[in-house]
């Protein structure tokens, strides 16, 4: 291929083919990207400068139908319904709350703030399983695992079911608000539940606490149990006892709510409150601000789901979780491999419609080596299953235009006018110091000068990139001003070791973002800034 350097993207994952796409854009480099979906595939020809990178197309959100919430939680039918469940509980159960812990032991004030953003419910809801979560880390061994799983099993199959009986019994009518008339509750797809208690013979119940204990010993560090002898035997010495189960007022009016509303609230946030929440509320801050961060000997790990490991307990656990439901429902239990499938969103490969895609790609593939036009290029979407095929021109770069600021109520214009992702602002003056740099940018980008600089850290804290500025034109306070004067006299590479972190070996560049102004004294925006020391 000599120098054209194409790159052929096949991924599974989004994230690799966004991570792909990046160096592609950075590095200047065309990508072409396909993929398939059973019968349907599409193919993305990318070229520098030309066209729209991936990442800046519009993500196809599929054609699935969403399963309502109160249907997942209350009412499932189908055994489709218990795995979707049972994959949400994963993330709920072993993902969120250490993520949770996490931030509390990190930064105190910063949770809080993260929590008083939160609605009552959820904000009710997290405080509680962190102080739950910390208590458990807290000098905790095997046993405190068995008895996280133990509760967990009560909570979500027997619990949750005699309170659903309680506020629904089985002779239990309901009336049509329009036209008066009367049916049972329990009939069509509604399906009347039965609770289950614990019994260390029942093979659902013994793999529901063998893999999620070993889940809880994964997030709090401790060796796992895998011999399952070894772990009957441990099982039975801990001698579990479920405590007596009473009705939950803020279950039944959850519950009740998402009936009246026919399941068409999906945000557990809507659930209606109760009386003392605001008390609880109080007494749990009070709590965790008190708590003694020593007792927790180290973060917590949260379980990022993997479909495709055998020995990490996540697929199993789905596969107990969903099959525990459904006994709750008299529905058919699944395999494993159908939680997989599920749970892992598989789609089963088509060979025809993956070696369709493949000769298109091929075909541009080409046009790439004999350096033809944008023009020439051709997109696919296709499905075999309907017979349809429509080719398109890939889509050009999308430019920047003039945007309004909400704070400073003015406009702000792209420098240069109609830049695109493909565009960097590139400084190779030597190994400059901060200050230097700042003297230097008007000569180098159009007469901008920078009112603020950051680095482009790719860390992201909650959804959102953590940045601090590492030098401001106009410091607010002794703290920056601080900064400013010790930054502005530092290298870049050795600040940036400093405050993000060595550089790769090799590396001479770093990259930089910048709040900056216009030759007309306006606010301005400028590409990604790439400046290299060396």
């Amino acid at each position: 291929m000599g120098k054209l350097d194409i790159v052929c993207n096949a991924l599974d994952n989004i994230k690799a083919r966004e991570y792909v796409d990046s160096k592609c854009v950075f590095y200047g480099k065309p990508l072409l990207e396909s993929g398939t979906l059973g019968t349907k595939a599409n193919s993305e020809i990318i070229i520098p400068f030309k066209t729209k990178s991936y990442r800046e197309h519009e993500k196809d959100m599929g054609d699935d139908e969403s399963i309502p919430m109160c249907t997942l939680r209350n009412f499932p039918h189908l055994i489709d319904h218990c795995i979707e469940w049972a994959r949400a509980q994963f993330t709920e159960v072993f993902e969120d709350p250490p993520k949770d812990v996490n931030k509390f032991l990190e930064d105190r004030d910063a949770f809080f703030q993260k929590a008083n953003k939160q609605k009552i419910q959820t904000k009710l809801d997290m405080l509680e399983s962190v102080k739950k979560h910390l208590e458990w880390a807290a000098g905790c061994n095997f046993n405190t695992c068995l008895r996280m799983a133990f509760e967990q099993f009560n909570q979500q199959y027997r619990d949750r079911i005699l309170n659903l009986i309680y506020a629904f019994p089985r002779d239990f009518v309901k009336r049509d608000e329009e036209t008066g008339e009367e049916s049972l509750f329990w009939s069509g797809s509604k399906r009347f539940p039965a609770a289950a208690f614990f019994d260390v013979s029942n093979e659902l119940h013994f793999d529901y606490i063998y893999n999620g204990a070993n889940l809880y010993a994964y997030m709090l560090k401790i060796p796992c149990i895998r011999d399952k002898d070894e772990f009957r035997r441990v099982l039975v010495d801990a001698d579990l006892q479920a405590p007596e189960w009473t009705p939950s007022a803020k279950f039944l009016a959850q519950v009740k709510s998402e009936v009246e509303k026919d399941g068409k609230e999906n945000n557990n946030d809507n659930a209606p409150l109760i009386d003392n929440d605001d008390e609880k509320i109080t007494d749990l801050i009070g709590f965790l601000r008190a708590f003694d961060s020593s007792r927790v000997v180290h973060k917590l790990e949260p379980a990022d789901f993997e479909k495709d490991d055998d020995t990490n307990f996540h697929i199993d656990f789905v596969t107990a979780c969903s099959n525990m439901r459904a006994w709750n429902y008299e529905i058919v239990l699944a395999t494993r491999h159908k939680c997989k499938m599920i749970a892992g969103k598989i789609i089963p490969a088509v060979a025809t419609t993956t070696a369709m895609i493949t000769g298109l790609v091929e075909m541009e593939f080409y046009k790439l080596i004999l350096g033809l036009d944008k023009n020439k290029f051709l997109c696919c979407n296709a499905n075999l299953g309907l017979g349809s095929l429509r080719l398109f021109e890939p889509a050009p770069p999308k430019a920047a235009v003039e945007v309004h600021d909400e704070i400073s109520m003015g406009i702000v214009k792209p420098i240069p006018p109609g830049f695109t992702s493909w565009d960097k602002v590139i400084i190779n003056r030597g190994d400059l110091t901060v200050k230097e740099f700042i003297d230097v940018f008007p000569d180098v980008h159009y007469g901008c000068t920078i009112e603020s600089l950051f680095f482009k850290n790719l860390k992201k804290v909650e959804g959102d990139v953590e940045a601090s500025p590492i030098w401001v034109s106009f410091p607010v306070g002794p703290a920056q001003k601080d900064m400013k004067a010790r930054n502005e006299n530092m290298k870049f590479h050795e600040l940036y070791s400093e405050i993000v972190g060595e550089l790769p070996n090799g590396r001479k560049y770093i990259l930089l973002d910048a709040q900056v102004i216009g030759p007309d004294d306006n606010d301005a925006s400028v590409p990604l800034i790439q400046f290299i020391f060396a």
